[in-house]
């Protein structure tokens, strides 16, 4: 049990990258061998029009230009998946950008295949809809141990979530959520499921703490884990959702012993603030950027992207290139890296000029591999 709490505890403690060997990763780039760490496959959502059905304030997505852009056909998806497969990735997240990837008309499709592939899948959602399909799937004991399913809620009473996800109506989506969550165990009792709440002003109550807490580990989820809001790209958003270091300091201080007194090994809750500890407060990037090798995601517009957090059209001045004119394998090995410095001088300056944002896993694996020396670095 404690091994399985450790585990569990680095892995949403976004310190897994931290194991990366630099030297070796140096190695793989030179020789075009290297292999990404984790693929976030993003399948397109079932509007044409809009990428979601939720106005979510603080969506790290929400400045996504998706005017006119295609959806990545299920054709293409599958034949990309099995490409990742036969290649030698390992894993596959599915998530969405500024959306749900369980709202994917062909999700279920993308899942059975990835099951068949022996691939270990993540799962980041919202859990509002979570068709039949996807239960039948994880019912089946070909589903790989160290898959999981990682459910953002963010509230602890209907009333909250409303508030949270700018719903206008009555609706109990809160309610539906658990209810989607008890389907989701059910159907795996071996299947690694945590909650993940993003506090601010809105929602750091302690009746909604308490409860979101223990509704889910009624459920039996693995883990749980509070977090501060990162700030989105061009998105203004007021102090009561974003609030200032000083506020957020205050907030912490009222929480941390509910959190502390739920913690347990049979599942951990854990409040994640590394944003002070590792100096990346509303930082946006910490480049040289190495999300390309280690982290490349598959956009739900068919192309393939530097990583999840810039991975919408108007991103194509970073992207690595389309998907149904050039194989995956093609794109993530279409670069020159015989001079080092030329290297990331150029692709440090895109990435600035792009206005990107690195997630915390992002932060922290670039820090730890600039932090190692191994690589010959040019000015950004």
């Amino acid at each position: 049990m404690r091994h399985e709490f450790r585990k569990l505890n680095k892995s949403y403690s976004y310190q897994n990258t931290a194991e990366i060997e630099p030297k070796k990763l140096r190695q793989q780039i030179k020789s075009k061998t290297v292999i990404p760490y984790q693929v976030e496959f993003q399948p397109p959502p079932a509007s044409l029009r809009k990428i979601c059905w939720l106005e979510c304030k603080y969506c790290y997505g929400a400045s996504a230009d998706d005017e006119g852009s295609p959806r990545m056909s299920r054709e293409l998806a599958l034949r990309v998946l099995n490409d990742l497969a036969t290649g030698g990735v390992k894993k596959i997240i599915f998530a969405g950008y500024a959306t749900d990837p369980l709202n994917s008309p062909i999700i279920g499709d993308l899942l059975e295949k990835a099951v068949e592939r022996k691939l270990i899948f993540g799962f980041n959602t919202k859990a509002l809809k979570v068709p039949d399909k996807i239960i039948e799937i994880i019912k089946t004991k070909k589903v790989s141990k160290e898959s999981y399913m990682s459910l953002s809620v963010d509230a602890g009473t209907n009333e909250t979530y409303n508030k949270m996800h700018a719903v206008k109506s009555d609706a109990k989506l809160y309610d539906r959520v658990l209810n989607n969550a008890e389907k989701i165990r059910a159907a795996n009792s071996q299947l690694t499921l945590s909650a993940a709440y993003l506090i601010n002003r809105t929602n750091c109550e302690a009746d909604d703490i308490h409860r979101f807490i223990r509704d889910f580990k009624d459920i039996g989820f693995n883990f749980i884990r509070f977090s501060f809001l990162q700030e989105p790209k061009d998105v203004n958003l007021d102090t009561e959702i974003l609030p200032k270091k000083d506020d957020l300091e205050q907030i912490k201080g009222g929480i941390e012993n509910i959190i502390l007194a739920e913690d347990s090994e049979k599942c951990p809750v854990k409040l994640i603030d590394i944003d002070h500890k590792e100096n990346i407060f509303r930082k946006a990037q910490t480049i040289p950027c190495f999300a390309r090798f280690i982290f490349p995601t598959v956009g739900y517009d068919g192309w393939l992207y530097n990583c999840s957090q810039s991975s919408s059209p108007n991103f194509h001045s970073t992207a690595l290139g389309d998907l149904s004119k050039d194989s995956f394998w093609d794109l993530f090995y279409n670069y020159r890296f015989d001079n080092e410095q030329l290297y990331f001088c150029k692709t440090s300056k895109k990435l600035k000029d792009s206005g990107c944002r690195c997630d915390r896993k992002m932060h922290l694996a670039n820090k730890s591999l600039i932090k190692s020396n191994i690589f010959d670095f040019g000015e950004p």
